[in-house]
């Protein structure tokens, strides 16, 4: 009865949202997951007032305590490599793209856009069970904590928690930019972040994920009435430089290992634009536990489990 439920409600919003408006969409869904899960927001909230570092030194004893880095204006980067963890997801990603990489997978699962792939299912996680040694590092979870006022959860539904990603245009026949190549701010939950890292160096030529930040996409916001009642969800150069300079736009370049944390929900951003070269990175997404969409009535991901578990890692995969 509830998957039927949701399914119900997943498809008259899918079709009527931008008839409702996608801003008072999400606004409805919050409200709804508020009071659906409000034990499981409650465990989250209580653990980062009032167990927050127990739970961080449980996770790593070494933790310094204070977070490195801060969200400021929507986002932050860290080019320092010096995360637990790191070496042993982006090894992991290797072996996908060693296995997987510059392959046409057009019309399989793994292809997002004919120009975008995921070199990895979620349920393959057993598989590769290293990536998520850096997401669930009391690091990383504590600068998305302290910018969240919770702990964080990596996405149970849509987006998928954990990609690697593959940018190429050795196959791609598109002649415009299309669907994630255009402006957009998600819509799965406020606040949401990436955790997006490079795997290989990223330049002007391997698609990098470019994003305006938040104060910008607030102004673009207003001028444009995005999200409200039958306005696009996705916004055009065209449309989005009659009130955006161009020079206010971030390309995330870097070496490998440099780290973008981001609110994708709050900044505009777009990705996988012209890679003339090959771009990979692994993007994490985290969560709320009340999303801004109805996606929990249908699925819960579930993450793999280990022996010995620390109550923060648990709280992060949702179990």
């Amino acid at each position: 009865m509830k998957n039927i439920s949701g399914r119900i409600v997943n498809r008259f919003f899918g079709r009527f949202q931008h008839r409702v408006g996608i801003a008072n969409t999400r606004r409805l869904a919050k409200a709804w997951n508020r009071v659906r899960y409000r034990a499981e927001i409650r465990e989250v909230v209580d653990g980062y007032e009032h167990r927050y570092e127990e739970l961080l030194k449980g996770n790593d004893p070494d933790y310094s305590g204070t977070p490195r880095n801060r969200l400021k204006d929507g986002w932050a980067i860290d080019r320092s490599g010096a995360f637990p963890g790191l070496e042993s997801s982006l090894a992991e990603a290797d072996r996908l793209i060693e296995e997987r990489g510059g392959q046409d997978r057009r019309g399989t699962p793994l292809a997002q856009q004919d120009y975008l792939y995921h070199l990895s299912h979620i349920d393959e996680l057993d598989e590769f069970p290293r990536l998520l040694d850096f997401a669930t590092s009391s690091e990383v979870v504590a600068t998305v904590a302290d910018y969240m006022g919770m702990i964080p959860t990596i996405a149970l539904n849509l987006p998928t928690g954990i990609r690697v990603f593959e940018s190429t245009e050795r196959f791609s026949e598109r002649t415009t930019y299309n669907a994630s190549q255009l402006w957009h701010r998600d819509i799965h939950d406020f606040p949401m972040v990436y955790a997006i890292v490079l795997v290989r160096d990223a330049t002007e030529r391997t698609g990098p994920w470019t994003f305006l930040p938040a104060s910008v996409s607030e102004r673009a916001t207003r001028e444009l009435n995005y999200q409200k009642w039958r306005q696009p969800y996705r916004v055009t150069d065209e449309r989005m430089y009659q009130h955006v300079d161009p020079s206010e736009r971030i390309a995330f370049t870097g070496k490998r290992g440099d780290v973008l944390f981001l609110d994708s929900s709050r900044c505009f951003h777009y990705g996988s634009r012209d890679a003339v070269d090959p771009g990979y990175r692994i993007m994490y997404a985290y969560t709320t536990r009340a999303r801004s969409d109805f996606q929990m009535m249908l699925r819960r991901q579930a993450f793999p489990k280990q022996a010995g578990d620390s109550d923060l890692r648990r709280m992060v995969l949702g179990q």
